[in-house]
């Protein structure tokens, strides 16, 4: 550009009158001024978003504060157990103890094992005072995780909440640390593609189960890859075979005060075994949630506002191929990376974001 704008300069000079001039030099020096500053006036107004807008529940049925075990070393803090009011009766309180030890267990192996932050330390949930966890009496199993920092007429203290079916028997069901790992999805990352939010918490309850597999051969082609894309909690395969690939040897050291942890028929909480890739998912993690702010900052919303429809878009898939690519570099250079592990690396690099 030197050359061409120096000729039109001297021609402005010779052949146009001095305000012409004037005016087209200020527009030029405004234009490159707003040029300069536009990126980072657009990220500190993202920054300066609220994160976790607390919201009001006004058509919740009255909810009931469960008492916490007498005597209970595993009693998770930070967590208390509701019911609706109306069925505080119909819950079993040995089948709620031992959904209380799982939750308990489950949360400390996340944090110590897998080296992830909780939730309400997290900036998305600043406002919460403490996760709730709904026991649902009109049904006997199943759960879910919610996303959104709210309060209610009967409980008006900002929370973050699960539910959980009031019958659950955490002694052969993980569906409660199932529940507690999407929370951690949630406060860390905003992408709820299923091949990621439900494989990944699938996975998780290998932590418990201790029954880590090896899994099938990465994708080797892009119609591989869109399958697992397409998949939901039968990617837990695909995030096996990464982790293992990231981590051959599979050893884990899990704290004593776990592992001697029973529910109350005598069976142990975590199950010990071959863990392969519990380093390697603080990194993923990490990577997961720069990739959420990159996208707010590119789209211009709310780093912690994306409408339910984005959150699931399979449109983001790239970047979370750009997230997870980054991972596994960072973690483990090209040199020491396996053959089956640098051939999906290739494979993905041209549809990054």
């Amino acid at each position: 550009m030197g050359w061409a704008f120096i000729r039109y300069w001297l021609t402005l000079f010779v052949t146009k009158p001095w305000w012409v001039i004037v005016l087209r030099a200020g527009a030029l020096l405004l234009f490159c001024t707003v040029w300069s500053v536009a990126p980072t006036m657009a990220q500190q107004t993202v920054a300066s978003q609220s994160a976790g807008t607390c919201h009001l529940l006004s058509r919740e049925p009255p909810l009931s504060l469960l008492p916490a075990p007498q005597g209970d070393a595993v009693s998770e803090k930070g967590v208390h157990f509701f019911v609706d009011a109306s069925y505080q009766s119909d819950i079993d309180p040995v089948q709620r103890e031992d959904i209380e030890r799982q939750l308990a267990v489950a949360d400390a192996l996340y944090q110590e094992v897998l080296r992830l932050t909780p939730p309400l330390q997290m900036p998305r949930y600043q406002q919460a005072d403490f996760i709730m966890v709904i026991l649902r009496t009109d049904q006997t199993r199943g759960g879910q995780a919610y996303d959104e920092v709210v309060r209610n007429p009967s409980v008006p203290e900002c929370h973050i909440r699960m539910a959980l079916g009031g019958q659950v028997d955490a002694a052969h069901n993980l569906t409660p640390a199932h529940e507690l790992f999407h929370l951690y999805q949630n406060a860390h990352m905003m992408f709820k593609q299923a091949w990621v939010h439900e494989g990944l918490a699938r996975w998780s309850e290998s932590l418990l189960r201790g029954d880590g597999h090896s899994g099938p051969a990465l994708p080797a082609d892009r119609d591989a890859l869109e399958a697992v894309m397409q998949s939901s909690y039968s990617a837990v395969a695909f995030w096996q075979r990464l982790f293992y690939l990231t981590d051959t040897q599979g050893d884990v050291a899990v704290p004593e005060a776990l592992v001697s942890q029973r529910y109350h028929n005598g069976q142990p909480i975590v199950a010990l075994g071959r863990l392969y890739g519990a380093d390697f998912m603080s990194h993923l993690f990490a990577e997961l949630h720069q990739a959420g702010v990159a996208v707010s900052y590119r789209e211009q919303w709310p780093i912690y506002g994306w409408a339910e429809s984005e959150q699931r878009s399979p449109r983001h898939n790239p970047a979370i191929l750009s997230a997870l690519y980054k991972a596994v570099s960072t973690y483990l250079p090209v040199a020491s990376q396996p053959d089956e592990l640098r051939a999906f690396m290739q494979l993905i690099a041209p549809l990054m974001e």
